[in-house]
């Protein structure tokens, strides 16, 4: 742990992270809640979790910038213009009018920033760090995740019905323009050979001579052979679409289970999120010293068996027991998300790695808006109790199917041989 720490470029690169998630975090949460305190009716934040997920369909895109340019670059420029566009909304909302359309709008521009700065990190994380301590990285990376929604989840509940709103909105677009000062620092500090790996590789020279718009369709058109080519990567996609589809009414509609059934207001629904996000971080923490022990394989089944717990939460509609269910789901995911990522940085060549993770994360994430736009409209036909029922069920279904395929699909076992005790 102390190697990793003393790592310079890693930790310049892990701090501004940190510190803009914690941010982010805070806006998400408190959009949210404005919205419901605003229009009084759940369906409104679900279409402005379809607008957050609209973007995702078009990660096999976004990745594939990760391998054409260079990774620290295009972070820096995707932090800038994610502070513009909070101050955009900051400006208009509090100015001239509360408009859900325009939130939705510019939510969708900031989504689709993030969901060019995810592929890129995972991508360029590997730069920072020698190969026998990314799941510890990885590791890091998620439960840094996990500590600023615990950060943001605690302010909200203390903070989220007593100050001015704008308070969080202004505070992120600070937290951002930190994170892109910090990774043009970082470029004073990362190895020059760590940098070189970045660019497009050598045997790109005579692709140069086709035209650009045909070399970047070649690109996109090889994040998906790449995933196709991964077995255990192809046989995921089932039971993430199953859990993903129905997960969103756990993110995006808790605001109106806090106000309408558990009668908890902005204070329960933060602590709903503190939850998940204790859980998430116990998760991911762990994810690292369980690498010791056991492999990613199994390691993903036992994270697997946790989700599927969530087809409990609306049969007990009590706070404290729902914070719970949520903590279980959560260590789930944060165990889940740090062993996938190490997964795809092993079995992944690194000059495909941006365009691999860009697409794996669209063909997940793209059900998002899907079960988005169907827990909207149900919750008009079924109510917000139904909604919760369809979508526990449904999320543990998935959960199961993801335990199964990890017991059954061998993963492809590859030359490093450091890395045969971690995947296989």
């Amino acid at each position: 742990m102390m190697g990793i720490l003393t790592n310079k470029a890693f930790m310049r690169f892990y701090s501004g992270f940190i510190i803009s998630e914690i941010g982010t975090k805070m806006f998400y949460l408190s959009i949210f809640w404005f919205v419901q305190e605003k229009t009084q009716e759940p369906s409104y934040t679900a279409w402005l979790g379809l607008a957050i997920t609209i973007p995702q369909l078009f990660m096999f895109i976004f990745g594939v910038f990760a391998d054409r340019y260079n990774r620290r670059r295009i972070m820096i420029i995707t932090d800038i213009c994610s502070a513009l566009i909070l101050l955009t909304i900051t400006t208009y909302t509090y100015v001239i009018e509360f408009s859900i359309l325009f939130i939705a709008v510019m939510f969708s521009l900031l989504n689709i920033c993030n969901n060019i700065f995810f592929p890129t990190s995972r991508a360029f994380m590997p730069s920072t760090l020698p190969e026998e301590k990314l799941v510890l990285g990885n590791s890091l990376f998620a439960t840094g995740t996990q500590i600023s929604t615990i950060i943001a989840s605690t302010i909200g509940a203390f903070l989220l019905s007593k100050v001015n709103i704008y308070l969080f909105f202004i505070f992120n677009i600070i937290t951002f323009l930190f994170s892109a000062f910090n990774l043009f620092l970082l470029g004073f500090v990362l190895p020059k050979e760590s940098v070189n790996r970045t660019v497009q590789p050598k045997n790109r020279k005579k692709a140069k001579k086709l035209f650009a718009v045909k070399q970047f369709i070649n690109d996109v058109v090889d994040g998906f052979l790449v995933i196709k080519s991964s077995k255990i990567l192809l046989f995921m996609i089932p039971g993430v679409f199953f859990t993903n589809i129905f997960f969103v009414t756990f993110i995006y509609l808790t605001p109106g289970w806090s106000q309408k059934i558990l009668h908890t207001g902005p204070e329960g629904y933060s602590l709903l999120e503190l939850g998940l996000g204790i859980g998430t971080f116990l998760g991911a923490f762990t994810s690292g010293w369980f690498s010791k022990f056991i492999n990613i394989k199994h390691g993903q089944i036992l994270a697997f068996l946790f989700q599927s717990t969530i087809v409990l939460f609306p049969v007990f509609p009590i706070l404290i027991i729902n914070v719970f269910i949520l903590f279980l789901y959560g260590i789930g995911s944060g165990l889940a998300n740090a062993y996938t990522m190490t997964l795809i940085q092993h079995i992944i060549p690194d000059h495909q790695r941006g365009r691999a993770f860009g697409t794996l994360m669209s063909i997940m994430g793209g059900v998002v808006p899907i079960g988005t736009l169907i827990c909207g409209l149900l919750v008009n036909y079924i109510g917000l109790v139904g909604v919760f029922w369809m979508s526990g069920i449904v999320c543990s279904i998935g959960a199961l199917i993801l335990a199964l395929t990890f017991q059954f699909i061998p993963i492809k076992k590859q030359d490093n041989k450091n890395l045969l005790t971690q995947v296989e």
